[in-house]
């Protein structure tokens, strides 16, 4: 066990920028076949197979460069992070405790711009209309990982600004059970906005 541990590769910035540029790649390739698939197709379940997958593909980006967001947020700021090994997200360990306000506020900020920068490209893409359906799901999905995302770090962005301890605000704020109500809650505002969208 201890020599498997020796083995294990120690994590580096430039080993998770490989891996996530990576990653991204092959999304892009896979959201252009299922355009040019369905495209081609036209059928329903070419719209059930590619519909949630581009969903899923922009929340898994979003959430992907949200977490390099409050990386390169902190790090910009002189704070630190250390770096999760290479499994699921990169997840950085940032104790709020040995942080100032000024460098809690750069990781959060760091977050949002990286959320928004996905979820931006997404509905560019939409309105584009070069991945028809595709590029539909796949700016709901940007747009879904946004507003459940902003529903939970602004208040706490906005709470921090004006005087607020950080460490209790994010953990009053950042709570499982705040994040699954705000979660439900920004999603059926979503919904309703495009299907009022969809009407006009």
């Amino acid at each position: 066990m201890a020599e498997a541990a020796q083995h294990t590769p120690r994590p580096t910035l430039l080993g998770w920028f490989i891996r996530d540029a990576s990653i991204t790649v092959i999304a892009a390739g896979l959201l252009w076949g299922m355009a040019m698939w369905h495209a081609a197709a036209g059928s329903w379940l070419s719209a059930l197979v590619c519909a949630p997958i581009a969903f899923i593909l922009a929340y898994a980006l979003c959430y992907i460069y949200h977490e390099w967001g409050h990386l390169l947020g902190a790090l910009g700021s002189g704070g630190s992070m250390r770096t999760s090994p290479y499994k699921g997200i990169l997840i950085g360990t940032f104790n709020i405790a040995d942080h100032t306000t000024r460098q809690f506020l750069a990781l959060s900020w760091g977050g949002v711009l990286g959320y928004l920068s996905v979820a931006s490209i997404a509905v560019t893409l939409y309105f584009t209309q070069s991945l028809g359906l595709v590029g539909a799901a796949f700016a709901i999905g940007g747009l879904a990982f946004v507003v459940q995302s902003l529903s939970v770090d602004l208040p706490q962005i906005v709470k921090v600004s004006m005087g607020a301890e950080p460490q209790a605000t994010n953990a009053a704020g950042a709570s499982g059970q705040v994040i699954l109500r705000r979660t439900w809650q920004s999603w059926t505002l979503l919904t309703l906005v495009l299907l009022a969208w969809n009407m006009l």
